[in-house]
């Protein structure tokens, strides 16, 4: 083969391969510019794209006729968009003071290799105000949403909280976190490849779906009462914390939960994790006497006893070698299960918890939900313990039959009472009643649920009467609520702490449940570690009537029937008449025997706690309305002095009562010598003291000086 045949035969070798690459390249170019070319397009588009995140509504928290407990406004988060800021270390230094962040983790975050990094979210308007002043290329402000309480602390430990990125982490915010969330949108804007916005570039924004509202079982009236008086039991006790819970016994919806101490929930995460505890639903306490009703109903409806069963109570007895007595060690005699009621004897009940013996004290236990949890829609609720069923001897069997040993969580005490004032009918406890789109279009409704019959009708009846005797006659009448009748049973119980009693500290309690015959609401309250005074019958019973006595005020409640008066034969004593209620005197610093006088003259007797010679504090408090022939616990042990300081009122030319009301209203602490006005006091008028510190005062006769 010659030389120029093989030199053609390479040169149209060459041109087939380059006309083969160049097919492939407008082939190429065919797909990309035509057949693909809007695929790459929009693939180049979204590139250019810089997504900047809006947060969807929240969706609102309601009572139970629409008022807003928990709704949503319009704040600021400081942003950057690292690529644009030119000096990144002076940016940071600015923004330091402003946004209370070190300099060293803002530079950090700008100098990251992104397109866009949150720097501080849900800033205050002012903070924003500010970052907006220093106009700094690549620090922007992004609208978000923030959750706003309308009401401020109110029912703050039933709505819970959410976090900086709009999801629920406590309360009904956590537990509706599906339905309440929503679905985010964004903005989204051209930039060129070196991360500036184009001029003539697009904008787009994709909205997202608002979350769907929660309507809940909570009346916000009512919810406004307990809040104060939850808040009132603490400071009139000095208890460490306390909680009020108002339940429709026939639904088991909660109408109102409050808890003291609150926290503000503005400060969402960053606020102290302890007082955001729910700890009504979280901590099982030692329910004390309370629990004497389930005890009664068990062994009505086991038929162990019935209404006519004889006990020997003999003010205290030995079980296994330990001693058990009833409160005030007295001896009640051969009595009934009403008597045993009234006076909450613990003989009575433990022997009755013997009499039932290991099976049916577990088996009503465990029917009256005591042994799981109840399922209220709260988070992180807790299960009460208590000795098990194979440990388990006379000795348990007695103390926990009275409510000691064992433990419960308030939720599941008041749960378990509402199921006797529904007439044995368990009820699941709830706080969500409907959820609504934001269009108002109803999505899910969240009807009761029975969740067993627990005694029997009859039986849950006569244990409804024996506690209207508790308040009537036993040791409740500071419960009593005037036009109805209440059914109530007190408690004190020792708390436990670590598995061991803690000496000296106390958790007084009430629960109950009214109007009888037809009961429409329970209630219960507990007060943790209360100073002073600590029997529930002194300290919960009053709380309890005033609370009871506003909520059936609130409801409309019909007045309970008035029994019929049996015709009084000759021979019979005259029956006591009802109690007729009175205003109670201010007693607070007044000497013990102008103590004595003057809850006399008014109708009360007094119960004195503690030791010195002056009344330091009273309960119920001056003011209140209570029942004459009540009696009023007074606190003689003087406090050590307060943090706070207030200045010593001038008292010269007042009456010993005058002079004591004066001190009272500011705080202060009273000692009195001599009779009739006061004409010298120390410390002097205007002279600053913490609370709490004694002013001496004295009294002589002040006489005219005649015409």
């Amino acid at each position: 083969m010659s030389i120029g045949v093989l030199s053609r035969r390479r040169t149209v070798a060459l041109i087939g391969v380059f006309g083969v690459i160049f097919t492939a390249l407008v082939g190429r170019m065919v797909h990309l510019q035509i057949i693909a070319g809007d695929y790459f397009a929009d693939k180049a588009f979204r590139y250019r794209m810089r997504p900047v995140p809006i947060q969807a509504d929240r969706g609102r928290i309601l009572d139970r006729n629409g008022y807003p407990l928990l709704t949503n406004r319009v704040c600021e988060s400081v942003y950057a968009e690292p690529i644009l800021i030119q000096d990144k270390a002076a940016a940071a230094r600015a923004l330091s003071p402003i946004l209370n962040m070190s300099p060293e983790e803002l530079e950090k975050r700008m100098s990251r290799h992104t397109f866009f990094e949150w720097l501080k979210r849900k800033v205050d308007p002012e903070v924003a105000q500010q970052v907006k002043a220093l106009n700094i290329t690549g620090i922007g402000l992004a609208p978000e949403k923030c959750r706003y309480y309308p009401e401020g602390e109110l029912a703050v430990h039933v709505l819970g909280i959410a976090n900086l990125d709009h999801q629920g982490i406590e309360g009904l915010e956590l537990t509706y976190n599906e339905w309440l969330k929503g679905q985010n949108g964004q903005i989204q804007c051209e930039y060129t490849a070196r991360g500036l916005p184009m001029e003539d570039g697009e904008c787009h924004v994709l909205y997202g779906t608002p979350g769907h509202d929660l309507v809940t079982t909570i009346d916000v009236n009512l919810q406004r009462i307990i809040e104060r008086d939850v808040e009132r039991a603490v400071l009139e006790t000095n208890a460490r914390r306390a909680t009020i819970i108002v339940m429709d016994v026939k639904t088991g919806e909660i109408l109102a939960l409050a808890q003291w101490p609150r926290y503000d929930p503005e400060l969402g995460g960053n606020s102290d994790p302890e007082l955001r505890r729910i700890f009504t639903v979280t901590d099982a306490l030692n329910p004390g006497s309370i629990f004497k009703p389930i005890t009664a109903a068990a062994g009505l409806d086991s038929g162990v006893i019935t209404p006519e069963t004889v006990f020997n109570d003999t003010g205290c007895m030995t079980v296994e070698g330990w001693r058990i007595c009833n409160w005030d060690h007295k001896a009640l005699g051969s009595v009934k299960i009403d008597t045993i009621m009234a006076k909450s004897s613990n003989v009575g009940f433990g022997t009755l918890g013997m009499w039932l013996g290991t099976d049916k004290f577990y088996e009503y236990h465990s029917r009256f939900g005591l042994d799981r949890p109840t399922g209220i829609d709260l988070p992180g609720e807790a299960v009460g313990q208590y000795r098990p069923k194979k440990q388990a001897t006379n000795i348990d069997l007695a103390v926990q039959a009275y409510g000691q040993t064992l433990t419960v969580t308030p939720i599941q005490m008041l749960t378990a009472i509402a199921a006797i004032a529904n007439d044995g009918k368990l009820m699941w406890p709830h706080l969500g009643k409907a959820i609504y789109d934001h269009e108002g279009n109803l999505v899910k409704e969240i009807e009761p649920r029975v969740v067993r019959q627990v005694v029997s009708p009859e039986v849950a009846r006569y244990v409804q009467e024996l506690m209207v005797g508790v308040v009537e006659t036993g040791t409740g009448k500071n419960a009593r609520v005037a036009g109805y009748q209440v059914g109530g049973k007190t408690g004190t119980a020792n708390k436990v702490i670590d598995g061991r009693i803690a000496q000296g500290k106390y958790i007084a309690s009430f629960v109950g449940f009214a109007p009888y015959p037809d009961p429409m609401v329970a209630v219960l309250i507990s007060i943790d570690e209360p100073v002073g005074a600590y029997y529930g019958g002194q300290i919960a019973a009053p709380i309890f009537g005033e609370v009871m006595g506003s909520v059936l005020t609130y409801l409309e409640a019909p007045k309970s029937p008035t029994p019929p008066q049996r015709r009084r034969e000759p021979w019979e004593p005259e029956p006591p008449k009802d109690p007729e209620p009175g205003r109670v005197p201010s007693l607070i610093n007044l000497p013990i025997p102008e103590a004595e006088k003057a809850a006399r003259e008014a109708g009360f007797t007094l119960d004195f706690v503690g030791s010195g010679t002056y009344v330091v504090s009273q309960f119920p408090l001056p003011g209140a309305t209570a029942y004459k022939g009540g009696e009023i616990t007074v606190n003689l042990t003087p406090p050590p002095p307060g943090s706070r300081e207030v200045t010593v009122p001038p008292l010269a030319g007042l009456s010993l009562h005058e002079a004591a009301s004066t001190l009272a209203d500011r705080g202060l602490l009273m000692e009195a010598q001599g009779q009739g006005a006061v004409y010298k006091q120390e410390p002097a008028a205007g002279t600053r003291v913490p609370t709490g510190t004694p002013v001496k005062v004295f009294l002589r006769s002040m006489r005219g000086s005649g015409p």
